[in-house]
């Protein structure tokens, strides 16, 4: 299955798998201080529109592009005509032409990071800022996280899916902007047991289905689940940490 009709797919039930309205407000809470109210925003990766939209409500004007249709119709529920389908890598934008861009939970679904960065740099003006709020930054550390995080090594012995600092800065680097490091962390929990996290990885539905495993990859997708369900009391919610955080890229001036 494309990426393209893997988010197609997922799109009717994306905003749920992801903690909805809430989790959306929050994530534009961390990144409405970082903009400038007075410039438009470009939302690479718009997705079903939901952060764009409450930071529309927060009196930001943000345009947005998405590669699938499907994630896109529910963009233009919430934002009208102002979302374009678009791939990250081949922005449909003109060079030199946005002060702002921002990016949420998108350079660990797929896109090609090289090709995400070459283009925002071309779009942005000279001293304009990309802000990306990752989905793989910080990983919790449980006993859920390390079986989690193992298999997800496996399955990405490249580190092509990672969206922390330590591989998108350099990246970042070599198309002129500059990283200037993370904002607007904010820590958060949340409970997940053993086995619910099992049943939700299960036949390679990583990431609510946004990671694609193949069929060759399946049995160690499989021998997670083992793990996962073999752990202590299973069945008992585990009390999770992490921390959402924006890194915060700069192009250089000319």
């Amino acid at each position: 299955m494309s990426r393209t009709a893997a988010f197609d797919a997922i799109a009717p039930t994306y905003d749920a798998s992801r903690g909805g309205t809430a989790r959306a407000a929050v994530f534009a809470a961390q990144l409405a201080p970082l903009l400038d109210p007075a410039e438009p925003v470009l939302d690479i990766g718009v997705g079903t529109g939901i952060v764009a939209a409450e930071l529309t409500a927060r009196g930001h004007r943000v345009c947005g592009v998405d590669l699938s249709p499907g994630m896109l119709a529910k963009a233009r529920e919430r934002l009208g005509a102002r979302v374009a389908v678009g791939d990250a890598g081949r922005l449909p934008v003109r060079t030199g032409s946005v002060a702002q861009a921002v990016s949420t939970w998108l350079l660990h679904a797929g896109p090609d990071p090289r090709a995400v960065f070459g283009e925002v740099a071309r779009v942005l003006r000279p001293g304009g800022r990309y802000l990306v709020i990752p989905a793989r930054g910080m990983r919790p550390t449980d006993d859920i996280g390390r079986i989690v995080g193992a298999l997800e090594d496996r399955l990405d012995p490249d580190g092509a899916r990672q969206d922390g600092p330590e591989l998108l800065a350099p990246l970042a680097a070599a198309h002129g902007l500059d990283y200037e490091g993370t904002a607007s962390e904010r820590p958060t929990t949340f409970r997940v047991s053993p086995a619910s996290m099992a049943d939700s990885i299960e036949g390679g539905r990583l990431f609510t289905g946004a990671w694609q495993v193949r069929d060759e990859d399946l049995p160690l997708v499989a021998e997670a689940c083992d793990r996962l369900r073999a752990l202590p009391d299973p069945e008992v919610p585990r009390v999770r940490r992490m921390a959402d955080f924006v890194m915060v890229f700069h192009r250089r001036p000319a």
